[in-house]
């Protein structure tokens, strides 16, 4: 029974996969494929440039500085959103911020004993 409900999640998400829209007719491929995105000014568009520039500060220097953690992915909770409120006429600013543990990352971050942050600027 297991393996039945197995193989039916299975299916179903490889239908979702192949009906969403990222799929589509690639004529370069002749077939079903990922085809380039298309910027669009409504909704999500897959590839609109976006600031992504490395921070000198550290995630403590940030959460000193009055950012907040927003939210947070990754096995160990070690990608970090950050935001800033800049007052009632300013947009907030928004930081990404990733961990890193001993030996570049090789150790988990519960083990290890120099943690690292780099951060980016997001706007």
């Amino acid at each position: 029974m297991t393996r039945l409900l197995s193989s039916l999640a299975l299916a179903a998400g490889l239908t979702a996969a192949a009906l969403s829209p990222a799929m589509a007719l690639d004529p370069a491929l002749g077939s079903m494929g990922f085809a380039p995105p298309t910027p669009t000014t409504e909704g999500h568009a897959a590839s609109v440039s976006t600031a992504f520039e490395v921070m000198p500060d550290s995630l403590q220097a940030l959460l000193n500085r009055n950012y907040v953690i927003h939210s947070s992915a990754g096995e160990e909770g070690n990608i970090l959103i950050l935001q800033k409120d800049n007052g009632p006429t300013r947009p907030y600013t928004w930081v990404r911020c990733e961990l890193m543990g001993d030996r570049n990352g090789d150790v988990r971050l519960t083990f290890s004993q120099h943690v690292t942050s780099t951060c980016w600027k997001l706007n």
